[in-house]
């Protein structure tokens, strides 16, 4: 293989010792380091199909000898690809993604190209785990009463719920999910897990029982708390309606870490009204940043943040092992990690 142009996008600079290894590790690949980060406006846009000329607008602009490294490109890695790139970077073969989400990326137009798409999925697996139990423990102690009585210096006992025992079941179980089953073990909860690909009689080490998509009502029904970690596919767009959300079991927990389209937000909020969900974490939601006039604010026993579970703590180190070990890949023509099939969702 000749030599191979490498650009590292990631919006953070590399510092020369960061490029010395990568340089060290592959004598035979050009790195060069060129740090592009979109407007969430136009980011967000990318990923709904909704790009006006207006937001194309608002992407930074590239110098001359910026464009010119892209251009001549075999590999990116980034987090935002300039607009019309697949028009000017003739040699570009391969876009690792830094995150699990590639919306932006436009991986469909990418195939179209030929150019293969990875994501980072796996990479932050771990902190989102470590999220989803910790807000769920937030809820079942009711942590926020004692907030509230620390606030008002009062001394009153107030005792929450125990995890061990409980039922947890968990919607999609890749990277994330997986690490949020082995932490649901560690409390001695039992984990009921569905998988797209499962069959009736398959079995996983890290869950007590497997479904498929024809057992997910019933693994609901019998589950004390559901977590989503599924990929945003046609089939996952909500996937979580009212008729489903009713099939929930009584005062149980919905906790979305996976993908915003997955629930109907409106039917969500009724269901909380109602009783008849017992509280509902979101950490992702439909649209983003979350409009100040979204029902989902006020909502009862509400439990919102902005997108934030990851954690930067070893992240950067994990993203470049992955990305060490798919240009490995990628230069022996052996198959890449993590990637994209636009056609199956992501």
């Amino acid at each position: 293989m000749n030599t191979v142009n490498a650009v590292v996008m990631y919006p953070l600079a590399m510092d020369g010792s960061e490029l010395d290894d990568l340089h060290r590790r592959f004598p035979g690949v050009r790195f060069h380091n060129i740090a592009y980060f979109e407007p969430h406006g136009l980011r967000d846009a990318k990923a709904k199909g909704r790009v006006t000329d207006e937001l194309l607008a608002s992407a930074p602009a590239l110098t001359e000898s910026e464009r010119a490294v892209i251009a001549d490109a075999d590999v990116l890695m980034a987090l935002d690809l300039p607009p019309g790139i697949r028009e000017w970077a003739p040699r570009l073969r391969w876009v690792q993604a830094i995150g699990a989400g590639i919306g932006q990326l436009e991986p469909a137009k990418l195939k179209a190209k030929g150019i293969a798409l990875t994501n980072a999925a796996g990479v932050a697996s771990a902190p989102i785990a470590e999220f989803a139990i910790g807000r769920l423990l937030e809820v079942w102690k009711d942590i926020r009463v004692l907030e509230r009585q620390q606030r008002g210096r009062i001394w009153q006992i107030h005792q929450g719920l125990l995890a061990k025992g409980k039922t947890m079941g968990i919607v999609g179980l890749g990277a994330i999910g997986r690490d949020v089953a082995r932490r649901a073990k560690a409390f001695e909860m039992t984990v009921l897990a569905s998988r797209r690909s499962a069959q009736p009689g398959d079995t996983d080490p890290d869950a007590d029982e497997l479904f498929g998509p024809d057992g997910l009502d019933e693994m609901l029904a019998r589950s004390d708390a559901v977590v989503l970690c599924a990929p945003h596919t046609p089939e996952t767009i909500d996937l979580f309606d009212a008729q489903r959300l009713g099939r929930l079991k009584a005062g149980s927990v919905l906790v979305n870490v996976g993908r915003g389209s997955m629930i109907d937000e409106d039917a969500l909020v009724a269901a909380l009204k109602s009783g008849h969900l017992g509280a509902a974490v979101l950490d992702v939601t439909r649209e983003e940043p979350l409009p100040a006039d979204s029902p989902l604010w006020d909502a009862p026993n509400m439990y919102l943040s902005p997108h934030c579970s990851t954690a930067r703590e070893g992240y950067n180190e994990a993203l470049m092992e992955l990305f060490c070990d798919n240009l490995e890949r990628f230069l022996a023509e052996e198959p890449l990690r993590n990637v994209v099939d636009p056609d199956r969702g992501y």
